[in-house]
């Protein structure tokens, strides 16, 4: 559990980072904003993952609002080149766009995953994450351990397509 809430945290920590929105315009505000549900929707499952009693269909409203920011809807947001200031996105989008596009993906499946588990039992598994996941997979975990794939799935794109924190 501990490692879980461990690798939960850091992955919060990148995904609650959206800094200066107030001067950005155009796409690269869509994107924040985008980016700033998507660290809500994760810091209301964390809350409901370490209730006593979570709230499935709060899992599941916020499984929505991570969906309705993935996949498609989140690499249109990232146009080649767009990185106007305050952007904090990084040439190696474009350099890599096939894994950017795959992690992208990857939010959304593992988003409708986390939909699909939210009903169940909290499981306090360590999880490993792998890239081959399918969607029934999820309906056999507890909903900590999509939430923890999922923010694995965060970290690892802002490690390799976000500007580095100094």
């Amino acid at each position: 559990m501990y490692k879980q809430l461990t690798i939960a945290i850091a992955a919060l920590g990148c995904a609650t980072a959206v800094l200066a929105h107030d001067t950005a315009t155009g796409i690269v505000k869509e994107r924040m904003d985008g980016m700033v549900v998507l660290s809500k929707a994760m810091k209301t499952v964390l809350a409901e993952t370490q209730s006593a009693v979570p709230n499935p269909d709060v899992i599941k409203q916020a499984a929505q609002a991570m969906q309705d920011h993935a996949g498609d809807t989140m690499t249109k947001r990232f146009p080649k080149g767009s990185l106007d200031h305050p952007s904090e996105a990084t040439e190696a989008i474009w350099q890599d766009w096939d894994r950017f596009t795959f992690l992208a993906s990857q939010l959304d499946l593992k988003a409708k995953g986390l939909a699909l588990a939210a009903a169940n039992p909290i499981s306090n598994k360590t999880v490993q994450s792998r890239d081959n996941f399918m969607l029934m997979d999820f309906a056999t975990m507890g909903p900590d351990e999509v939430f923890t794939l999922i923010g694995m799935n965060c970290k690892a794109c802002h490690q390799d397509f976000r500007v580095k924190k100094k």
